[in-house]
């Protein structure tokens, strides 16, 4: 059975993830530092067959080097997520979402894992115009330091290939149009 660690598995979407993983069939790890004061949002996992919470910084080597033993994939979705949060506090900022996040990219290498997917944004794009969508090939146009850091980990990700042992996907989570 597959186990998948979900770095920042106790936000919104990490809860949600965790509970389509477990109803798949996989087994998760949840390494979250409950910043935000959401521990509650793991309780409904504690004690189901497949999962793990694990108290953590994603920065601290010796914590994620625990985390990702005997994984086969992760799932990066911690950060401070937003431009209010990152102004209010641009120093946690840069220590989480750039140096944690790079970190995180770095050291998986040579750890077994098999895939690691980046949940992006798209505010990496910048304010688009209503009747535009953008794609892939759009220009960057990074406003807030939360987008400027998401940027700059997919960049660093581009310049790891062929390097590491690791497939990455980047995945952008969007506005949906209905």
């Amino acid at each position: 059975m597959k186990k998948i660690l979900l770095i920042g598995g106790a936000g919104y979407i990490g809860t949600v993830v965790t509970d389509h993983l477990l109803s798949s069939g996989y087994q998760v790890r949840s390494l979250d530092t409950f910043l935000y004061r959401n521990n509650h949002c793991v309780l409904p996992y504690l004690g189901r067959d497949g999962y793990e919470s694990m108290y953590g910084d994603l920065s601290s080597k010796d914590t994620l080097d625990q985390a990702l033993a005997g994984v086969d994939s992760v799932v990066l979705l911690a950060g401070l997520v937003g431009d209010p949060i990152t102004k209010k506090y641009p120093e946690e900022s840069r220590l989480i979402n750039e140096l944690g996040v790079l970190q995180v990219i770095n050291q998986i290498h040579g750890k077994g894992i098999e895939r690691l997917i980046f949940v992006s944004t798209c505010s990496n794009y910048g304010l688009i115009a209503d009747d535009q969508l953008a794609d892939e090939n759009f220009p960057l146009k990074p406003l807030s330091l939360y987008a400027k850091a998401k940027v700059a980990a997919e960049q660093h990700i581009f310049s790891l290939k062929g390097m590491v042992d690791y497939s990455p996907t980047i995945l952008q989570i969007g506005r949906a149009h209905v």
